[in-house]
């Protein structure tokens, strides 16, 4: 019984002995970890730590039954100096080996990282480096002894991005080589790592599927060319800016400083990027190659390059086809250096679209360069090599597309306003040849030059067939040289009426338009064409006038001079000589004048033009003149117009006469014409003598001769004047007389009157004076005077009525002309003016 109760009591104390002891162990490691495990502890650790090849610098340690030791604030150094830190961690649980440590001796055999937090500088050299911090740091090191080193199920977040890292190393204990470019390389791999990281920063992630970037390491460090290291990265969704990448994954390797990444995918929900690439860690350089059909704008204007293609759209994708040069300096964006082929259908710029866009592009990020350029559109194509260059672009092109598809390229500078006064056929042609630079910035800051053909066109309504001219043109001027010309004159209406070629040739040494002051100048124009459509494109006005001469053939013509456009009509002083062997047609009077070689000289002056030695035939006879039209304003035309021996029958046919008269017309006028009707508004003064005719066979006069047989006798009624004269003056259309003078031998006749042109109507009285033996025949007539007699005649031109009147007293000028005797012979009333 006492023996039982013994082992009872022994069995409590022993119960209280260990319950005392775990009280105790539990508030020694309470204190322990309260205060930290002993400097010794943390020195042997540290020792053997750096035993492994792994320096580092511990603030406290604390143990963990279950667990083992933490170590907390480590800090990994490169080298046993402690002079560059590495990494930073918060919490690291260190695992020793047992049987050593019973034995006195502290072995390291794991490190585990959970849960808690790293820093690693970029440079550890450099105090200001960039610092990743990794967070949600976890991971194992394993160091089983002799020169292996294990890193196994590493990962953690930078700025949202996940990392993925193992590595399997041997001879880590010697460390990396102290060669230069070895620590160059293992730098240059920390600053891409950075990189890439910081290239993925500013993009959005799609939910739940952060970008992953996983690494595993293997190499003998004795070797450093032997390290090897594998890259993965893969992602879901990114956003930025308008760019949107449905996925992105890349594959590739690190062998010692060069990055060779074998495979690269991009998706953007309709287009995919597929590529390889080549890097050079500390050259900071590679090569790549892809093949693309991404949506290309959004990328360009990631890449600061929009403005190059600020106008250009694509409404199907793009494919690119390139090889290139990645540069990516250090603290700046990388850069790339893109040569291959792009092709893409339906492409807009400004606002036209090309059915199909292929070139061979090169690109340095900055600087963009397309050769073997072709854009096709259903009604022709561009082919063109284009340079843009910081703020300029220079091209060189060639194209068959018409003048509407250019003017909207050029509407804020002048070559657009030229280029809309074009207008086009169906079967209208072009053929271009360029070259040119442009300011991206500045619309006036560009020229260009080249060869330019087009056929069937128009120009402010003048058709042509055919025109070819060299250009030179800025924003200051549009100078086109040696043009040539073929105007198509198949619906023009002067050809129609009077027959004539259907083209005209014209040449042009220069057409210039100079900006300020805002004129055109051309020079050396010379051909056989029209010159009223000609003029239309310049000077309407002259124009205008022109067409009032039916020109039955195309007149030789050459000019030169300076037209003033609206900003500066002063400046124009233009001048034309012209010549037409063919007949030219001019209305006046009611009546239709056909003229005949006529050549002329004619200046066009600001508000004027001026008309010099214009010379033709007319009925048979010369016709000179000089004339000048005011075109500004009231439309004012002055000149003096002579003429010599005009066949008077002539003259009768052209006028309707039904009757036929002979001799010929010789005369002069001063003469003043304003207002727009053909004889209204006409006003002048000159003479008129009519020489080797028959005075009363003219029709005017044809009417009086049998009243003068009624009067006197059968004979003298038909005794025939061979010429008479007067002086005249027009006012408002109506010629007005009071000097007429005729005689025969036995008669004189004087005679005023008026002549209304506009109504085509006479209204004349004519006094005779009989003399000698048909005065004494008259005798038993003489109403007042001996042998005077007087007769008025009224009605329309072409068949006035005369009648016998009584005798009134004459003006004085013909008082003297009437009653002077006749002579038996004399030369013409001309020699009595």
């Amino acid at each position: 019984m006492r023996h039982i109760r013994l082992i009872h009591k022994l069995r409590t104390l022993l119960a209280l002995l260990v319950f005392a002891a775990l009280l105790a162990a539990g508030g020694g490691l309470w204190w322990a970890n309260r205060t930290g495990l002993p400097e010794s502890w943390r020195g042997e650790i540290e020792k053997a730590l750096a035993a492994q090849g792994l320096h580092a610098d511990i603030g406290q340690l604390r143990y963990w039954p279950l667990q083992g030791i933490e170590a907390d604030e480590v800090k990994v150094y490169s080298d046993a100096t402690h002079s560059r830190v590495i990494a930073r961690a918060s919490e690291v649980i260190v695992d020793v080996d047992r049987t050593k440590l019973a034995r006195g001796k502290v072995r390291v055999e794991r490190l585990d990282l959970k849960g808690g937090s790293l820093t690693l500088p970029v440079d550890p050299d450099d105090p200001d480096s960039k610092m990743l911090e990794v967070k949600n740091a976890a991971g194992r090191v394993l160091m089983p002894g002799g020169r292996r080193l294990e890193i196994l199920g590493a990962r953690g977040e930078v700025s949202g991005i996940r990392l993925e890292f193992e590595a399997l190393l041997l001879g880590y204990r010697q460390r990396l080589s102290d060669k230069p470019e070895d620590k160059d390389a293992e730098l240059q791999r920390r600053r891409l790592l950075s990189r890439v990281i910081g290239l993925l920063e500013p993009w959005r992630f799609e939910e739940g599927k952060p970008p992953l970037i996983r690494m595993r390491v293997e190499g003998d460090l004795d070797d450093p060319k032997s390290v090897r290291a594998d890259v993965f990265l893969k992602s879901g969704a990114l956003e930025r800016g308008g760019i949107r990448i449905s996925r992105v994954e890349a594959r590739g390797e690190v062998r010692g400083r060069l990055l060779v990444l074998d495979s690269l995918d991009l998706d953007d929900d309709g287009g995919s990027l597929k590529g390889r690439m080549e890097y050079d860690l500390s050259s900071r350089s590679g090569r790549f190659e892809m093949h693309s059909n991404l949506d290309l704008p959004p990328i360009l204007r990631e890449f600061d390059a929009g403005g190059l293609l600020s106008e250009v759209g694509f409404q199907s994708r793009p494919e690119l086809t390139a090889r290139g040069k990645l540069e990516w300096p250090e603290d700046k964006p990388p850069s790339f250096h893109i040569m291959g082929h792009l092709a893409a259908n339906n492409v807009n710029f400004a606002k036209h679209t090309a059915a199909r866009l292929e070139s061979d592009v090169s690109f340095d990020g900055k600087n963009l360069f397309l050769d073997n350029l072709v854009a096709t559109r259903p009604d022709g194509q561009v082919k063109a090599r284009v340079l843009v260059k910081d703020d300029e672009v220079r091209y060189s092109a060639s194209t068959n597309l018409r003048a509407t598809v250019w003017r909207d390229f050029f509407d804020k500078v002048p070559l657009g306003k030229v280029l809309h006064d074009f207008s086009e056929t169906d079967g209208t042609t072009v053929d271009g040849s360029v070259e040119g630079r442009a300011s991206r910035s500045d619309p006036h800051d560009w020229d260009c030059g080249g060869t330019v053909t087009a056929t069937h066109m128009a120009y402010k309504g003048t058709p042509f067939n055919r025109a070819q001219v060299t250009m030179k043109l800025d924003h200051e001027f549009l100078d086109f040289t040696d043009g040539t010309v073929e105007f198509d004159y198949s619906g023009y209406a002067m050809r129609k009426a009077h027959g004539g070629p259907q083209t005209g040739k014209a040449k042009v040494a220069r057409v210039r338009y100079n900006r300020a002051p805002s004129t055109l100048t051309l020079e050396g124009i010379e051909g056989s064409f029209w010159p009223a459509p000609v003029l239309r494109m310049f000077l309407p006005e002259v124009a205008d006038h022109l067409e009032q001469y039916g020109f039955h053939n195309t007149p030789a013509l050459r000019g030169s001079g300076t037209i003033g456009l609206q900003q500066a009509p002063e400046k124009t002083d233009f001048k034309i000589h012209g010549t037409t062997p063919g007949k030219v047609s001019y209305h006046f009077a009611g009546t239709d004048l056909l003229l005949a070689g006529l050549e002329t000289d004619v200046r066009v002056k600001p508000g004027r033009t001026e008309v010099r030695d214009l010379s033709f035939d007319l009925f048979d006879g010369p016709v000179r003149s000089n004339i000048d039209v005011v075109t500004s304003g009231v439309r004012k035309v002055t000149g003096e117009i002579d003429w010599t021996r005009l066949s008077l029958g002539e003259l009768s046919t052209a006028c309707g006469f039904e009757k036929q008269a002979k001799g010929f017309v010789t005369g002069r006028m001063d003469f003043v014409h304003h207002g727009g009707g053909e004889t209204a508004g006409l006003n002048g003064e000159g003479h008129i003598a009519l020489e080797e005719g028959e005075l009363f066979s003219v029709p005017i006069f044809g009417p009086l001769s049998p009243l003068l047989s009624a009067v006197v006798d059968r004979k003298a009624g038909f005794q025939q004047a061979t010429a008479a004269f007067c002086t005249f003056k027009v006012v408002e259309g109506v010629l007005r007389t009071r000097d007429f003078y005729t005689d025969t031998s036995s008669l004189v006749f004087t005679g005023d009157g008026s002549a209304d042109l506009n109504r085509k109507w006479l209204d004349m009285t004519i006094r005779m004076n009989a003399r000698g033996l048909l005065g004494i025949i008259t005798l038993p007539l003489k109403p007042v005077v001996d042998g005077l007699f007087q007769f008025r005649g009224t009605g329309p031109l072409k068949e006035p009525k005369w009648d016998n009147v009584m005798f009134t007293s004459p003006p004085e000028e013909e008082i003297k002309r009437l009653t002077a005797p006749p002579k038996a012979t004399r030369t013409g009333p001309a020699n009595r003016r």
